[in-house]
C-alpha cells in the first residue's frame, strides 16, 4: 500500500508524493498528476489533500481488485454499481472508519423481518464535495495522457459529469459552527489558564509556558491563522520602536524551514501593530528562554519546540500544535471542547464589529463625522487586518455578529409589541 510523503528539494520546494510501503517507489500516474498539473497551480497543502483522496481511492481499488487506470486504458467503462460503489466509497469518513470500523444497523428492507447492514460514518458534504472534485480531475487527467478513441472520450466526460453532477454543497450561511455558540468570557477564561503563572496552567516548564502564552495572546490579539502564527520569523518583528509592529508574511518553500509541512500564511502579507506588553514578553520570550534551546540560532522561526529529542529547536510543527498544546489546555475544563485555533480569528472579528459599533453610537451615528465608519469603510479596514484578498472574504467572520445583532432587534421587536399590548388593555379597561 502506500503512503503520502513530502519530499524537500535543495530549493527548499515541498513535493508531495504517494510512495510505495514496501519499495519506497512512487505511484507513477498520480506523482505524475502532480509534476505536470497540480505543482504550478496549486499549494502544497492542496496538493496534499488531493492527494489523500487518490490514497483513498486505491483502497477502493485494492477491495475491488480493480484499478481506474487500466480500467481507463483498455477503454473501458464503470458499470453503474460499480460507480455506486465508489461513489459510497467517497463518502466514507476514514478516520471513523478506522477508529471504529464499521457497525451494525437495523432496517427494514421489504421483507418479513428487519436485516442488519453494515454502515459507516460520512465526512462532511463539503469534503464529499471536494473528494468527489479531486476524482473528476483525476479520471479526466488519465483520459488526456493515455491514448483513447474520440467515442471512449465522450463516454469519460459523461462519466465525469455523472459523478460531478451528485455533488453537493451545503450552505456556509446556514450550517452549525462551533464559534457560533461560543459564550462571552470563555476565550478570557481558557487566556487566563494560559497565563504562564497561572498554577492550573497543564505545561510544567516555565519556557513552554511562556511560549504558548505568547502563541495564544497573538492569535488573540491580532485575529491571524495558526499557520500565520507559527509561520513569524524575528527578522519580522519589529520591538525596538514606539510603535511596535508584526509583518505577517509568506514563507513558503523557506529553506529554513525543516518542517515537511510547512505552516504558511494563506493570504495577503501585512503589517500588524501590537501592544507594547505584547512585545515585552516577545523580546523576553527570545532573550531569556529561545536563546538556551539548542539548533533554535539555525532558523529565524520564533516558536520553536522546547522538549528534548530530534526536533528540539525546530520550528514547532502544526502537529504539535493541534495535537498537544491545543488539547492539553482544552482537557482543563470541559467547556473549552468548542475552542479551536481558528475560533480566534472569529473572536477577534466579533469585537472588531463591536468597536465599529461603539465607535459610531458614540458619534450618534452621524454619518457625516469624520471618525464614522461605515459599512464600507469596515469591510476595507476588515479586509486589511485579515489579510483578505477580497472584502467578501470577512462576510464569514461577521455571522455570530449579524445574528447577535438580529437576536436583539428581535427581541426588542417582542418587547415593543408586549408594551403595546399592555397599554391597550389598560386604555380598553379604563
Amino acid at each position: 500500500m502506500y503512503k503520502l510523503e513530502t519530499l524537500i528539494f535543495s530549493d527548499g520546494e515541498r513535493y508531495p508524493l504517494l510512495i510505495n510501503r514496501k519499495t519506497g517507489i512512487p505511484d507513477f500516474y498520480s506523482s505524475l498528476w502532480v509534476t505536470i498539473e497540480l505543482r504550478n497551480q496549486s499549494a502544497v497543502n492542496t496538493i496534499r489533500n488531493k492527494l489523500n483522496t487518490i490514497l483513498w481511492l486505491m483502497k477502493w481499488e485494492k477491495a475491488n481488485n480493480l484499478m481506474l487506470s487500466e480500467v481507463i486504458k483498455n477503454n473501458e467503462i464503470l458499470s453503474d454499481a460499480t460507480l455506486e460503489s465508489l461513489i459510497q466509497h467517497m463518502r466514507i469518513n476514514a478516520t471513523k472508519q478506522k477508529n471504529n470500523r464499521n457497525t451494525k444497523k437495523k432496517i427494514w428492507a421489504g421483507g418479513p423481518r428487519p436485516q442488519f447492514i453494515d454502515t459507516y460514518s460520512s465526512v462532511s458534504a463539503n469534503h464529499q464535495y471536494n473528494r468527489l472534485t479531486t476524482l473528476s480531475d483525476y479520471i479526466l487527467f488519465l483520459a488526456k495522457i493515455m491514448n483513447i478513441s474520440d467515442v471512449y472520450q465522450e463516454k469519460v466526460i459523461k462519466l465525469i459529469s455523472k459523478i460531478k453532477g451528485i455533488r453537493y454543497k451545503t450552505n456556509h450561511s446556514l450550517s452549525y459552527k462551533q464559534e457560533n455558540e461560543l459564550p462571552d468570557g470563555l476565550l478570557d477564561e481558557f487566556m487566563s489558564i494560559a497565563n504562564y503563572s497561572n498554577p492550573n496552567n497543564p505545561f510544567q516548564d516555565t519556557g513552554i509556558r511562556k511560549r504558548n502564552q505568547l502563541m495564544f495572546i497573538l492569535l488573540r490579539e491580532l485575529g491571524i491563522r495558526r499557520g500565520e502564527l507559527l509561520s513569524i520569523q524575528i527578522p519580522f518583528i519589529d520591538i525596538g520602536t514606539s510603535k511596535p509592529s508584526i509583518l505577517i508574511r509568506r514563507t513558503h518553500d523557506d529553506k529554513l524551514d525543516t518542517r515537511k509541512v510547512q505552516a504558511v500564511s494563506k493570504t495577503r502579507e501585512r503589517r500588524l501593530p501590537i501592544s507594547h506588553s505584547t512585545a515585552q514578553l516577545i523580546n523576553d520570550y527570545i532573550m531569556n528562554f529561545r536563546s538556551k534551546i539548542p539548533y533554535a540560532n539555525k532558523h529565524p522561526y520564533l516558536f520553536v519546540t522546547h522538549r528534548k529529542g530530534k526536533t528540539q529547536g525546530h520550528p514547532i510543527s502544526t502537529s504539535s500544535f493541534d495535537n498537544i498544546i491545543v488539547p492539553t489546555m482544552k482537557r482543563m475544563d470541559s467547556r473549552f471542547s468548542i475552542i479551536h485555533p481558528h475560533i480566534f480569528r472569529h473572536a477577534w472579528n466579533l469585537d472588531f464589529s463591536r468597536k465599529i459599533d461603539k465607535n459610531n453610537n458614540s458619534l450618534n451615528n452621524n454619518k457625516s463625522h469624520k471618525n464614522f465608519i461605515s459599512p464600507e469603510k469596515e469591510a476595507k479596514i476588515r479586509q486589511d487586518i485579515m489579510g483578505h484578498s477580497s472584502e467578501k472574504s470577512g462576510n464569514i467572520y461577521n455571522q455570530r455578529y449579524i445574528r447577535e445583532k438580529a437576536n436583539q432587534i428581535s427581541l426588542e421587536i417582542q418587547t415593543e409589541f408586549q408594551d403595546r399590548m399592555k397599554n391597550y388593555e389598560s386604555s380598553k379597561n379604563c
